[in-house]
């Protein structure tokens, strides 16, 4: 899992994006054969129309982005997918009416482009349907391991049974905190080593989800997690970032302190999300 623009995406999405922009290219391809020799036009090589294909594909991913095409609820529904496709190719013909008059040249002809988005949009849908059996959804979710067995862990466990998580729990260690909570939890002293443990759940991200961490905080273990190059989170954090509200019951001075919503740089970040806003209304 990587982190852009502060949102941790599983590799698998990325995985799933690569590919998607690839059917894009091959889809832009097939629409501009499939048009010349309806007129009788001879096919030149590929590489002579690299900037239509890339312009194409661009424009459709970028409209699939921002859309919501590789959220978790498209990525847990086909039917949902298909909505947002949908949606993405009208945002996509509008960009690329923008490119038609900027750029002349440098995207297909309105008769191609018809056909690209056609095949774009069957393909698209019948590979996310075929690796959403292949591979089963839960392969499509990052994959935590929740440091803790109380209420606050079991929290964390409620919230993965929810339909439209994007994540789900695949295990519980007992900190030996508090009493616990979670029953399949296992204690933390039948572990020889937590990053030989990790790695063997294929965890993505380990939360840090403890009762009382006066005294109980595993600096250890957290260190060896973090050289290993796993993302680990605190819960208060964890369950912001999920829910998009703060919850106050898991908040602690130390996140208040640490939070990035005390950035200097959001700002900044505030004002370039309003002027790309505006430019691309107009």
């Amino acid at each position: 899992m990587f982190r852009l623009f502060k949102h941790y995406v599983p590799y698998a999405v990325l995985f799933l994006g690569i590919i998607d922009f690839f059917i894009l290219l091959l889809s832009a391809e097939f629409g501009w054969v499939i048009r010349a020799q309806q007129i009788g036009m001879g096919i030149a090589p590929a590489y002579t129309r690299v900037l239509p294909l890339l312009t194409f594909a661009l424009s459709l991913q970028l409209a699939m982005l921002s859309v919501g095409f590789y959220a978790n609820e498209a990525l847990q529904s086909t039917r949902f997918a298909m909505a947002r496709l949908l949606v993405a190719v009208s945002v996509g013909v509008m960009v690329f009416s923008l490119f038609y008059f900027l750029l002349p040249g440098s995207t297909l002809w309105r008769s191609n482009l018809l056909y690209a988005l056609w095949i774009s949009f069957g393909l698209v849908i019948s590979v996310r349907a075929v690796l959403g059996r292949l591979l089963g959804r839960e392969a499509l979710k990052r994959r935590v391991l929740v440091l803790g067995a109380g209420a606050r862990a079991n929290r964390i466990n409620v919230l993965s049974d929810h339909p439209s998580s994007s994540f789900v729990v695949v295990g519980n260690i007992d900190m030996n905190d508090s009493p616990p909570v979670v029953r399949t939890a296992i204690n933390r002293d039948f572990i020889d080593s937590m990053s030989t443990y990790v790695t063997r759940l294929n965890a993505t991200e380990v939360v840090l989800a403890l009762q009382e961490r006066r005294n109980a905080l595993p600096l250890a273990d957290l260190i060896r997690l973090r050289t290993t190059g796993v993302h680990v989170n605190e819960i208060s954090t964890f369950l912001e970032r999920e829910t998009g509200r703060i919850d106050l019951r898991s908040v602690n001075p130390s996140w208040l302190i640490f939070s990035d919503g005390f950035s200097s740089g959001r700002r900044i970040s505030s004002a370039a999300k309003r002027v790309f806003d505006i430019v691309a209304s107009l």
